[in-house]
């Protein structure tokens, strides 16, 4: 089992030296999200982060967990993800996801787009995405993206080998039309409660198994063999504010990785059980990933 840590909200200010801390301590792979801000934390840019981490390590993979395509063209997205490529030296792996909070996209005056329009923007970005990392060129004709790179015209820049292509999905829809397009498919177990542009802590906590395993079941549907992952908001320790997350998750399957280290450790590795082989840990309460160190690593 893989294990990548998202960047925790602490480290926000100094995304290289968190991420050299990360690859000392043994971690397979280092993630920088895409957002302006979620509640009280600000984020730095997505690609300046995954440069800063990219440039303090040196043999830990480094991903984008994930891009906001509300917010990125998939020209921009492909180039970035070609320059991280060379700036790291073969070490990052590109990922894109749908979008999902709906008060940044209304805050910076744009129409917060409804799930079925959001999933068929993300399925004709990745379709972009796909030829530009592999050829530098696109001649794309959709509802949502109208593009030519063509001819004597390519972005770049170019590279040896072009980066892995990482897709995050949840719905049937997603898991059908995503996984055939990317290298590797993340599970977003809890993708149900992040629909309506806000997390929903009730819909989270009512995610079980067997919903799980469906997914699972799709994307080995589409694909016997792409390696596949699974994204997870931890809470380990022994704090108070561990015990009030896993008291709000009840006894829904989320619920089992959040509280003793040891118990949420337990929990991490039974999941390749299910056929996956990576998990994206990010922190609902600080300090959980040290927690997790010991006992993953």
């Amino acid at each position: 089992m893989e294990y990548f840590v998202n960047m925790p909200g602490v480290n926000f200010t100094d995304p290289g030296a968190w991420a050299k801390d990360m690859e000392t301590a043994g971690w397979h792979g280092v993630c920088a999200s895409d957002h302006f801000w979620v509640s009280d934390h600000l984020y730095p840019h997505v690609f300046v982060a995954a440069t800063q981490m990219a440039m303090t390590t040196q043999h830990m993979l480094v991903t984008t967990s994930f891009c906001n395509n509300l917010f990125r063209s998939p020209v921009e997205f492909a180039q970035a993800a070609l320059s991280l490529q060379q700036a790291s030296n073969g070490r990052f792996e590109a990922g894109l996801g749908a979008g999902w909070a709906a008060a940044e996209i209304n805050a910076i005056g744009e129409a917060y787009p409804g799930g079925p329009e959001r999933m068929s923007r993300y399925i004709e970005a990745m379709q972009v995405t796909r030829e530009l990392l592999s050829t530098g060129q696109s001649s794309f004709s959709g509802e949502h993206y109208q593009i030519n790179i063509s001819g004597e015209e390519k972005i770049g820049p170019k590279v040896t080998t072009p980066p892995k292509l990482i897709g995050s999905a949840g719905g049937p829809r997603g898991i059908r039309e995503i996984t055939p397009l990317v290298d590797r498919i993340e599970i977003k177990a809890s993708a149900r409660s992040t629909r309506g542009g806000a997390i929903d802590l009730g819909l989270m906590a009512s995610v079980t198994l067997d919903e799980v395993k469906r997914s699972v079941e799709r994307v080995r549907a589409v694909s016997d063999d792409i390696p596949m992952g699974i994204f997870l908001l931890i809470a380990a320790g022994e704090t108070g504010a561990v015990s009030d997350m896993k008291a709000m998750m009840g006894n829904g399957y989320l619920g089992q990785f959040m509280g003793h280290p040891d118990a949420v450790a337990e929990a991490l590795a039974s999941l390749t059980d299910l056929g996956i082989d990576r998990v994206q840990l990010t922190e609902f309460v600080p300090g959980s990933q040290a927690a997790l160190a010991p006992r993953l690593l």
